[in-house]
């Protein structure tokens, strides 16, 4: 009996997946006040602020673009696929601990707050998961 997905197939979903944080992160300035939060920055302060979000943006958009877009040479297991692999389990690892562990206290409350809180606890294992399996997949 075959299994309902492939490796490829997880890895294009999870590559698709990396789009769902772009709901978040619209929503994530109003939701936490940034505006205000930001005004009380020094000028370089709030552009240095803005620009690391907005690269962060720019790198989990892009490596979902990557990871959907070769999903196949991922799940093949050679060694540029493996690291990345390995990379992408430690930074949603890294990403799901801190959902976990550091933000319910302070989360925004509400059924939004509850909602975004919920989802993202899903998400991020979903995708260190998938990555560690093409990782460990790519060692046998």
């Amino acid at each position: 009996m075959s299994p309902l997905l492939s490796l490829e197939d997880l890895l294009f979903l999870a590559g698709m997946l990396h789009f769902l944080n772009v709901p978040a992160m619209l929503l994530a300035p109003r939701m936490l006040g940034w505006r205000e939060d930001l005004a009380k920055l020094a000028p370089i302060n709030r552009r240095m602020v803005l620009v690391m979000g907005g690269g962060i943006v720019l790198v989990i958009l892009g490596l979902g673009t990557v990871v959907a877009v070769c999903s196949r040479e991922m799940a093949e297991g050679g060694r540029l696929g493996m690291a990345l692999s390995c990379f992408l389990g430690i930074f949603w690892g890294y990403r799901t601990f801190i959902q976990v562990y550091v933000y319910p206290r302070i989360w925004p409350g509400g059924f939004l707050g509850r909602l975004s809180h919920f989802g993202l606890v899903a998400l991020f294992p979903f995708l260190s998961g998938v990555y560690w399996l093409a990782f460990f997949s790519g060692l046998l």
